[in-house]
């Protein structure tokens, strides 16, 4: 009887143990994908959007928003203009769109309503420079930066 309690010990300490050891390799493995946290240089500069829209995106909080799709009809900007886009104004700051990758908030206020509007561009690292997208945007359409030029 004794030594069927100290084989269910080591059967036990053992076992404990090796979960023990997955669990922490499973942790540093979560933790090597972690990117660092964006940067004002990562997104100051000019996104170019493929569908012709543009950021110009200023390291003192505030940016140019040229020809961005509106992301819904309630976004404070007038509901009469025959065009579906917006040009103007905007301050920005580091935020997150939920479910996607980190990257920044546009605000704008919109003429027709005393309602703030929200744009938010994803940032996308590549080793060739930054790419990002606009979530509201029809697909395919994406943002690259040129970090050079600001006016």
């Amino acid at each position: 009887m004794r030594a069927d309690w100290r084989r269910t010990l080591w059967w036990f300490t053992g076992a404990t143990a090796l979960f023990l050891a997955l669990m922490a390799a499973f942790r540093m493995e979560l933790g090597g994908d972690r990117e660092e946290p964006l940067a004002i240089a990562d997104v100051a500069g000019v996104w170019q959007g493929s569908d012709g829209g543009r950021l110009t995106v200023r390291a003192d909080g505030t940016a140019d928003l040229e020809r961005i799709t509106r992301p819904g009809p309630n976004c404070g900007h007038s509901t009469d203009a025959p065009a579906r886009s917006y040009t103007g104004p905007a301050a920005w700051v580091f935020d997150t769109y939920p479910d996607e990758r980190p990257g920044i908030r546009f605000d704008s206020q919109g003429p027709a309503a005393a309602k703030l509007c929200k744009v938010y561009l994803v940032v996308v690292p590549q080793k060739e420079g930054a790419k990002g997208l606009l979530p509201h945007d029809p697909p395919g359409v994406s943002y690259i930066r040129s970090p050079g030029q600001q006016n």
